[in-house]
């Protein structure tokens, strides 16, 4: 027979897994074994007889050939099954990090593994009954802590939102709600009165050991003394008879509890964790206290803080210190006094002043001079829970009131490090011999060089498709210094900073030095300097072109700006709220990227293009740039649409847009239309009048104008002849003496004509106007005059003449 296991000391997730993988493997007996307390044991009784989970006394007597293991790939945690574990196959289905080997399965790291089932069995096309979703819903709440858990995903809210299709509500809320009985509530009075403090490294933690006299709700104790203490951690050591059940939750500033109890066989979550153990609580307790992981040292506030701090004078004017921030590019800045930190300032703030007539006071009069700050050698999670305790958007990192330098959400989004599959996934779509010339810099990198693949490179492959384009980012060296480093051939920029590396198969790559840049007012080009790697993500377009590849000292995906959200949502973000004011042109960027990914633009972006219009003249050299590039899309037309809908249409001006959106079609159906084609077709959307006008002020060629007055209006419903016309682009003076229908129609009969012959109004003058219509298509009239006769004659049938 075939088993369906979970670890012992099963929670929610684990229950809610062995009935979902039933779904997937019905061949297969679901067994819950070890003990269950509080909501676990609710569910348990609620759902074992409908959902056929049996304990290990109800097994028939039968050989076990195989095994199937759910939210745990520890096979030492099987309990009594663990030794059969090493015989037999094994298939895991687990949500939880992984380290070195790891028995065969699927592993995707989301909230909980009932979110990992879930999406299988959507997969596959299973349904769900009502009490199997119910039941997942309550396991993947539980697990994600009611999706506020920081291991929570996308993947987690998509689960959940198909489970509660098929669940009973009710019952999920009476599973989850954690009831306390008066024992439980007793126990937790005690714990209050004397918690059992340890200063254990930077982490002030709770170990407390525990003998109730019947099972009590463990994890909902320590999620308790967590909020009500403020503690680090909680590791509560509860005896059962002779064993111990190790049960430790933290918070997102707290240790790795899932490392730690690692080493005494256990696992989980970083944040929530445990361990069933055959020893006494005392024993455990420190067995924990000797683990080598709470050596690990944690991530610091001066790890993670950006140095290069841009601030105010807080004797600067009003007016001038909004003119500083729309140069640096930032909503706020702290303020100083003589080199002291005095005040935070946000353009709000500013605006706000200027609109009462304050354009002359000085910051300090308009600045908040209450300052949420923090110091540098402070966990990370600290600035965390601060910046949303206080809902702040930066955080100055100050000693002795010196201000060192400033952490924002930004900075904070990449405390944990994206799931190590999604590495893999950029790594897996490099072409060999591409990722043969990233390693050869990598490995060969001075010392200090810092180095990642950044912007669309990273973006496509996290799309699954094998990126073409691929710009590597230099900081912390000189791009020379690396290119000479890495041995091979190489060609340098001085000019841009940048250098070219060639392979012997004759493959290159670029190298680019990172910068910062800022604005000197909304529209103009960029003032560009030397800056770090995360000022050079920070600089970027849209969040999802702000994902990175870190290349040192290891290789690991950065996400500063939760691109990896967007990118998951099919949306478009900016940066900060005066990139489109800033530049323009990056509307249009935005316009081609939404059309060729099928993203949309996320709301609060696309409510800052009314600003930015008004700016496009100052950027009249980027827009053109942007102008060519839409011509390179597949379906120019439908960029232009979007621009359209988006409300940016003034950008460039377009008129009618048929006959390019007629193109898009051929092109979606595979015939080539060439780019001089697409910018002819757009050219013509113009009235003819200012056709030369907008020709002229985005530098559109001579020819490409002229071909454009060839077209006439009403024939591109049938043409298809997209080579003719690019023909007619290259030769220009034959084409004017060229006849062909296609491109210069006859006149054609139309209403007016027939009316004049003494039709009146109706039915019959629209019958004669598809017959009209389908003589030319079966070409048996092509010219006006035979179509008039073929009208005249069609209405002496009808006898009308």
């Amino acid at each position: 027979m075939r088993l369906i296991l979970a670890h012992d000391n099963a929670d929610l997730d684990a229950i809610a897994s062995l009935a979902l993988a039933r779904k997937l493997h019905p061949d297969a007996i679901p067994v819950l074994h070890g003990g269950l307390d509080g909501s676990e044991r609710t569910a348990f009784i609620l759902f074992k007889d409908s959902l056929g989970i049996l304990t290990p006394e109800d097994l028939p007597d039968e050989e076990i050939e195989s095994l199937i293991v759910v939210d745990t790939h520890h096979l030492g945690r099987l309990g009594e099954f663990a030794e059969v574990a090493r015989k037999v196959p094994v298939l895991v289905y687990d949500h939880h990090p992984t380290e070195g080997d790891v028995p065969p399965g699927h592993y995707q790291l989301v909230g909980s593994c009932a979110t990992l089932l879930t999406r299988r069995i959507q997969q596959e096309g299973i349904e769900l009954t009502n009490p199997e979703a119910t039941l997942a819903l309550a396991g993947l709440e539980a697990d994600t802590d009611f999706f506020q858990n920081g291991n929570t995903t996308r993947e987690d809210f998509q689960a959940a939102a198909y489970l509660s299709q098929f669940a009973d509500l009710r019952v999920v809320r009476e599973i989850t709600r954690q009831f306390f009985d008066p024992g439980a509530l007793g126990i937790l009075a005690e714990l209050l009165k004397d918690p059992g403090w340890q200063d254990i490294g930077a982490f002030r933690v709770i170990l407390k050991v525990l003998r109730p006299q019947e099972r009590i709700p463990g994890a909902g104790l320590a999620m308790r003394l967590i909020s009500l203490t403020g503690a680090d951690a909680v590791f509560l050591f509860l005896q059962d008879g002779d064993r111990t059940d190790v049960v430790a939750r933290a918070r997102q500033r707290g240790p790795n509890v899932s490392r730690i109890l690692q080493e005494i066989g256990g696992g989980g979550h970083k944040q929530a964790a445990s361990a069933r153990v055959e020893m006494s609580p005392e024993e455990a307790l420190q067995k924990v206290l000797a683990c080598t992981a709470w050596q690990e040292k944690p991530v610091l506030v001066c790890d993670r803080m950006t140095r290069d701090v841009r601030t105010l004078s807080d004797h600067l004017k009003v007016s001038d210190a909004i003119v500083e921030l729309v140069r640096i590019g930032h909503n706020g800045a702290p303020v100083l006094h003589e080199g002291k930190l005095v005040g935070m300032v946000s353009r709000r703030d500013l605006d706000r002043a200027m609109r009462h007539g304050l354009q002359n006071a000085p910051v300090r009069s308009v600045m908040s001079k209450r300052v949420i700050s923090i110091e540098p050698d402070a966990p990370l999670g600290h600035a965390t829970e601060l910046i949303r305790k206080h809902s702040v958007g930066r955080l100055p990192v100050v000693k002795a009131g010196h201000l060192l330098g400033i952490l924002t959400r930004s900075d904070l989004l990449g405390e944990a490090p994206p799931k190590p599959d999604l590495t893999e996934k950029v790594l897996s779509q490099l072409q060999m011999q591409d990722w043969e010339i990233i390693e050869t810099v990598r490995e060969n990198a001075p010392g200090a060089a810092k180095i990642m693949l950044v912007g669309g490179a990273v973006r496509d492959a996290l799309l699954g498709k094998h990126p073409t384009d691929l710009d590597v980012v230099v900081s912390g060296a000189d791009v020379i210094e690396v290119a000479e480093h890495s041995g091979l051939n190489f060609k340098c920029y001085p000019q841009y900073g940048n250098a070219t590396l060639s392979l012997p198969n004759g493959n290159h790559l670029d190298l680019i030095q990172a910068r910062d840049e800022y604005y000197t007012f909304p529209g103009a080009s960029p003032t560009v300097m030397k800056g770090t790697l995360e000022q050079d993500l920070a600089r970027r377009d849209f969040t999802i072109n702000a994902l990175a590849l870190q290349l040192t000292p290891e290789v690991r995906l950065l996400d500063l700006h939760d691109g990896l959200s967007d990118l998951g949502a099919g949306l478009l973000r900016v940066l900060h709220p005066l990139s489109f004011m800033e530049d323009p042109s990056r509307i249009v960027r935005g316009a081609r990227l939404a059309v060729r990914l099928g993203f949309r633009l996320e709301e609060r972006t696309l409510s800052t293009i009314p600003d930015a219009l008004p700016h496009a003249a100052s950027a009249i050299k980027r827009l053109k740039s942007e102008l060519m590039l839409v011509f390179q899309e597949r379906t120019p037309g439908a960029v232009f649409e979007t621009l359209k809908g988006w409300g940016a249409e003034e950008l460039y001006g377009f008129g009618d847009l048929t006959a390019l959106k007629r193109a898009d079609e051929e092109r979606r159906r595979g015939e080539h239309v060439p780019t001089e084609t697409l910018m002819a077709l757009w050219l013509h959307s113009f009235p003819e009048s200012e056709r030369k006008q907008v020709a002229r002020k985005w530098q559109i060629p001579k020819r490409t104008r002229e071909v454009a007055d060839l077209i006439q209006p009403g024939n591109f419903g049938r043409m298809n002849d997209w080579e003719f016309l690019y023909w007619c682009l290259l030769n220009p003076e034959q084409a004017r003496e060229y006849e062909v229908l296609r491109l210069t129609p006859p006149r054609q009969v139309t209403g007016r004509e027939l009316l004049e012959l003494g039709m009146k109004p109706g039915s019959q003058l629209g019958q004669l106007l598809e017959h009209l219509k389908n003589l030319r298509e079966e070409e048996k009239v092509s010219s006006f005059e035979e179509e008039m006769q073929a009208a005249k004659t069609w209405m002496q049938e009808q006898g009308m003449l």
